[in-house]
């Protein structure tokens, strides 16, 4: 498990094309323009599991929510996905630890995510990390964001104090 730097950009588009929804174009201008970035500018983080041949096993990312015009604070797990290979083996546990040590050198002082309610594995995982669940306000919050852009599955949203 590591941080993802500007040099991994064709092992992260690799996997994306097997297992994220997001596009190839979008992840290349986020690790080009935001995760690529010397420690001291850098907001925001992605991170990989690799195995001994440099192939991409698992991935997360926290960010805002800015760039899609949702107004929620914070940074947020913006995506963890594990390859049904390595999953059950403490890959996304060390993702998320990666990324959470990385958002507090950051002065984050919370991590948030949104997990599809129906994603038992993903809420078990952020349990077992102290993830707690969030508010009542921010969920709906969180909820009425993401449906004002058509998403109809409900979230429930959890919060880490770092």
């Amino acid at each position: 498990m590591r941080l993802l730097t500007a040099g991994d950009l064709d092992a992260l588009l690799a996997f994306a094309s097997e297992r994220l929804v997001v596009s190839p174009g979008f992840l290349r201008r986020q690790l080009r323009e935001r995760w690529g970035l010397q420690d001291t500018e850098r907001r925001g983080a992605a991170a990989g599991a690799f195995d001994a041949q440099g192939r991409m096993h698992g991935f997360a990312w926290v960010d805002s929510y800015r760039q899609e015009g949702l107004q929620l604070e914070g940074v947020w797990v913006r995506s963890l996905v594990v390859a049904p290979r390595v999953r059950r083996m403490g890959v996304a546990t060390g993702l998320l630890e990666c990324l959470m040590e990385e958002a507090r050198r950051q002065g984050q002082s919370h991590v948030f995510a949104d997990v599809d309610d129906d994603n038992t594995a993903s809420l078990r995982t952020f349990e077992r990390l102290a993830f707690q669940r969030a508010g009542a306000t921010l969920t709906q919050q969180a909820n009425e964001a993401w449906d004002a852009t058509g998403r109809s599955k409900r979230l429930v949203v959890v919060e880490r104090t770092l």
